[in-house]
């Protein structure tokens, strides 16, 4: 009987874990994706320090958010930051917002990974 109750607590304590890093994820992305959505015009002379700053907390979540999201989408996110970035240095107005839509997909997708498909299940 200890056993079936050991097992038991472990299960939810998997559980929960699973429930935190769903929450987690998804926080992560939301927070990032209002940060992109506060981004300044790439006129704007600040628009540089933001792109910049938005990165950064960008990598302060990457090791968390590394633990379980796959390589595929981290990298995907880290690389247009990086882009974004450099347009905003150079006032690419185009590269900018082709950088910006396509970090917002890349949220978008992580978040998406860390959903619960029910219709999948049936």
């Amino acid at each position: 009987m200890k056993q079936a109750i050991a097992v038991l607590i472990l299960l939810a304590i998997l559980a929960a874990l699973i429930v935190w890093n769903a929450l987690y994820i998804n926080k992560v992305a939301n927070d990032m994706t209002a940060l992109l959505d506060a981004l300044p015009d790439v006129d704007d002379p600040a628009c540089p320090k933001a792109a910049a700053a938005l990165r950064e907390a960008w990598m302060r979540r990457l090791p968390v958010v590394d633990l379980t999201v796959s390589f595929l989408y981290t990298d995907r996110i880290c690389e247009q930051s990086a882009l974004l970035i450099c347009c905003a240095e150079t006032g690419d107005r185009y590269g900018f917002a082709s950088a910006k839509a396509l970090l917002a997909d890349a949220f978008h997708d992580m978040c998406h990974a860390e959903t619960w498909n029910s219709a999948a299940l049936f």
